[in-house]
């Protein structure tokens, strides 16, 4: 059975079916790869239905090339304006999300020590001048790998 002539006498709706089977497939996937070919088979859908005498060839030619120029518009649109997702620069960096918390003392001997943080120990040291206290609160105020800076409240 021959492709091309097959496509030569489909309904618009078959591409329609396309359409909504690989947006299926991206809602799956998540990726934002496979809308931009739903959107060229939804697109393909609208021309074959003004244009019902296109060829099998044609209709594979036009899907083709509407699919890459969208695919590659979308992902330059993508890449300037985002997917909507919130941006988190410290997705992999626990100890970022701590910076502004509080911590208590555990342990202090000369400019650094041990910190307790929602009951977690860490690495803490502590500006050039300050002394604390084991039991003692401290604001956290930046953090570099598992080491956290803090200072006296």
């Amino acid at each position: 059975m021959d492709l091309l002539a097959v496509l030569e006498g489909i309904s618009p709706w078959w591409w329609v079916a396309l359409a909504f089977a690989l947006g299926a497939a991206e809602l799956a996937t998540g990726t934002y790869v496979l809308i931009w070919v739903a959107l060229a088979a939804f697109q393909m859908a609208g021309l074959l239905w003004f244009f019902p005498g296109l060829s099998g060839a044609a209709q594979l030619v036009i899907f083709a090339v509407v699919a890459v120029g969208l695919t590659f518009a979308g992902r330059a649109f993508l890449r300037s304006y985002g997917d909507g997702a919130p941006v988190h620069s410290t997705l992999n960096n626990r100890g970022a999300h701590l910076v502004g918390g509080t911590a208590r003392v555990l342990d202090f001997q000369g400019g650094s020590g041990a910190v307790e943080v929602e009951g977690m120990r860490w690495r803490a040291t502590w500006p050039t001048g300050q002394e604390a206290e084991p039991g003692a609160k401290v604001r956290i105020t930046a953090a570099q790998g598992m080491q956290l800076t803090v200072t006296n409240l």
